[in-house]
């Protein structure tokens, strides 16, 4: 067998693996998801999750690295488009944060189970900023080029508070929208977080549909 097959090998079953204890966090909570109970849902031995983890810990830790991939790549597919118009850009952004495949409550669930862990875990907490942070930030160069597009130059501090007054919206518009409801959908939603980025900055967006791009 060659080193770079087996290398392969040995990472597909660590992402087994770490599907496994999503499935188990989702399902039981963070304290549920056991080595034991890892090992169970993934058909394999306790001493496998071992070799790959070593610990709890860090089977819980390379979870939530996933659990925060699974969030942010929608978004980053967007930045890594190539769009002309900064307001079809910036409405994308708006439309990958809220909607689309994000917007489910397995998601919301492992979100849930990760955040009630932040105060007492401090390298959960340091991945957690790694990932917040340049995503507010990301918020900052969007609006700045909405805004040269329309004529108007910000300062800084006026472009970081909104910023960080649009990815609290946003934030708040994905937890509703993962949410089980009778009547809303998340492209009820995602209109919702158009409309209030259109009041914050004064502005008219597109309405995109939904797309990978």
């Amino acid at each position: 067998m060659s080193d770079t097959f087996r290398r392969m090998q040995e990472f597909d079953r660590r992402a087994e693996l770490v599907r496994a204890t999503l499935d188990c966090i989702a399902d039981k909570g963070i304290q549920g998801a056991t080595v034991r109970a890892v090992a169970a849902a993934a058909g394999v031995s306790i001493g496998l999750i071992r070799h790959h983890f070593e610990t709890k810990e860090n089977m819980v830790l390379e979870a939530y690295r996933e659990t925060i991939r699974m969030l942010t790549a929608p978004c980053d597919r967007v930045l890594a488009a190539e769009i002309e118009s900064p307001h079809e850009r910036l409405a994308r952004f708006i439309r990958a944060s809220i909607g689309g495949e994000i917007s489910d409550l397995r998601i919301l669930s492992l979100w849930a189970a990760f955040m009630s862990q932040l105060n007492a875990d401090p390298e959960m907490k340091r991945i957690h900023d790694e990932a917040h942070l340049p995503y507010r930030s990301s918020f900052e160069p969007l609006i700045r080029a909405v805004m040269a597009a329309e004529g108007r130059h910000l300062a800084p501090g006026e472009v970081a508070r909104l910023a960080i007054a649009m990815t609290a919206v946003i934030d708040g518009l994905w937890l509703e929208g993962c949410l089980p409801k009778q009547a809303e959908t998340s492209e009820d939603y995602v209109a919702i977080g158009l409309e209030a980025a259109e009041a914050l900055l004064r502005v008219a967006l597109p309405r995109p549909t939904n797309t990978k791009d």
